[in-house]
C-alpha cells in the first residue's frame, strides 16, 4: 500500500516543463503528502481532547515554558500570525486552558500561561502523540531520522532565505 501512496511524476514531465526537475517535483509532492498523512494523524490523536494540531501546539508551548510567555514568542515559534495565536488563545482561554495575565513591567503587554486544567490536558495529550510518532518515525533507523532532520533543515533554510 504504501507505494500505492507515493506521488510519481509522468516520465515526460521536463519535455512538458521546461527548466523544472521531475525528482525536485516528485520530492516536493511526497513531503506535502506525508505533511498531509502525519497532520490528519494527529488530528485523530487530538481528537478525544478536542484540540486542533496548532492548539495542541500552543499548550506545548506553554507547558514546556519556563514562565508565561507573550503572545508574540508563540507566533513567532509556530511560526503564524499574531492573529491566529490569538484565535488559538481566546479558544483555549475559553476552555479554561491558558490565561492571559498582564506583565509586569509593560502593562501594555499581555503573557500566557497554562492552567492547571491546561497543564493536566497537555500532560495526557503529549505522551500519546509522542509513543505514535515513534512509531511512524520508526520505520527509519535513528540515523536515517537525523539524516532526515538534517535534509528538512536544509530545505527549510532554502525555504526561508529564498527569494523564489
Amino acid at each position: 500500500m504504501a507505494n500505492q501512496l507515493r506521488i510519481r511524476i509522468a516520465p515526460d514531465f521536463e519535455k512538458r516543463y521546461p527548466n523544472s526537475s521531475a525528482s525536485a517535483t516528485e520530492c516536493a509532492m511526497n513531503l506535502v503528502l506525508t505533511s498531509d498523512l502525519i497532520i490528519k494523524r494527529i488530528t485523530g490523536l487530538l481528537q478525544p481532547f478536542d484540540l486542533s494540531p496548532a492548539s495542541g501546539l500552543v499548550l506545548s508551548i506553554l507547558a514546556d515554558a519556563e514562565s508565561p510567555l507573550p503572545p508574540n514568542e508563540i507566533a513567532d515559534r509556530l511560526i503564524i500570525s499574531r492573529a491566529t495565536v490569538t484565535g488559538l488563545l481566546d479558544s483555549l482561554e475559553k476552555r479554561g486552558y491558558a490565561q492571559r495575565i498582564p506583565h509586569l513591567s509593560d502593562r501594555r503587554m499581555l503573557l500566557v500561561q497554562l492552567t492547571a486544567r491546561g497543564r493536566q490536558v497537555a500532560n495526557e495529550f503529549r505522551p500519546i502523540v509522542h509513543q505514535h510518532q515513534k512509531v511512524w518515525l520508526g520505520v527509519l533507523s535513528e540515523d536515517e531520522q537525523q539524516q532526515l532532520i538534517d535534509f528538512l533543515q536544509r530545505l527549510q533554510a532554502t525555504l526561508v532565505d529564498s527569494e523564489i
